[in-house]
């Protein structure tokens, strides 16, 4: 299968490489082509013009940021062969299938989310969701492949993707900025992290990875997903119970939480969390 990749960014990159190893012949088009050139040297493969790579591709993976996504995808549809898959990776959906959904090409389109980032050393036990629009053969092929590779396909509706990732990534996202927005205000953090219980520990090393990421990203995700804010403000209310709850000095509150919070969760599903915690503690991985 002939492979192009819209985008050098990180994500972009490690497309490059899953698709040359897994895939085919890969070809990689970014809007400054100096990019794509210096990329695609580095990985051992062919750069074109965006407009060559989509003609030459059977299947165009574009990874561009979330706000340029839809405004590519409707741009590629014009300049593509019939019958190729037109596919994004972006980690919000409803804008892109509703310009997908405008696109009278004889073409295949299809919506993906790989849901981890480009630190994956393979997609064997990762999760991708897609979001198929008009899917063929192509589609086929490619859902076959990455099964095939033992990664797991969940196929679903836009605003179902949209709503369970303000769960999955905006707010897990927010938790972890804001403790590590609040960490500018404590002088003493640096002597904190030298006496660590193995809670703070794990924590705070989740939290360090964040800074690892892109955060234009980070940002877009939360922008761009209109379920995002009212995860925040889920969050930020119970944030604020919990202070008041506090401030009046009732600590019995907590068990009607951990009582209501357990309910989704069986007692082993904790006691094996906390076990792991502590292993990941004891040999020295957080």
């Amino acid at each position: 299968m002939k492979v192009a990749i819209i985008g050098t960014g990180a994500m972009g990159r490690w497309l490059v490489s899953f698709a040359k190893q897994n895939l085919g012949e890969v070809v990689l088009a970014d809007a400054i082509a100096a990019k794509a050139e210096r990329v695609a040297t580095e990985f051992g493969v062919n750069f074109r013009s965006v407009p060559e790579a989509a003609a030459e591709a059977e299947l165009v993976l574009v990874a561009v940021p979330i706000s340029k996504t839809p405004d590519v995808i409707k741009s590629l549809a014009g300049q593509v062969q019939r019958g190729t898959l037109l596919a994004d990776v972006s980690s919000v959906k409803s804008d892109v299938i509703e310009a997908m959904q405008t696109i009278e090409a004889k073409v295949e389109l299809v919506s993906l989310h790989p849901l981890f980032g480009p630190g994956a050393t393979s997609v064997k036990g990762k999760d991708f969701v897609a979001i198929p629009v008009k899917p063929g053969k192509r589609y086929a092929a490619l859902k076959h492949r990455l099964l095939e590779l033992g990664a797991r396909v969940t196929e679903m509706e836009a605003e179902d993707h949209d709503r369970l990732m303000a769960i999955i990534q905006c707010m897990t996202h927010f938790v972890l900025l804001a403790y590590l927005n609040a960490f500018k205000s404590m002088k003493e953090l640096k002597r904190a992290e030298k006496l660590r219980t193995p809670m703070f520990a794990t924590l705070l090393d989740l939290a360090k990875t964040v800074l690892a990421g892109n955060p234009e990203l980070y940002g877009e995700i939360q922008v761009h997903n209109r379920y995002a804010r009212v995860v925040r403000s889920s969050l930020l209310e119970a944030c604020r119970s919990l202070d008041v709850a506090f401030s009046a000095g009732n600590v019995k509150s907590l068990r009607a939480i951990f009582k209501e919070t357990l309910a989704p969760w069986k007692s082993a599903e904790v006691k094996n969390a906390y076990e792991r915690m502590y292993e990941l503690f004891e040999e020295g991985k957080t």
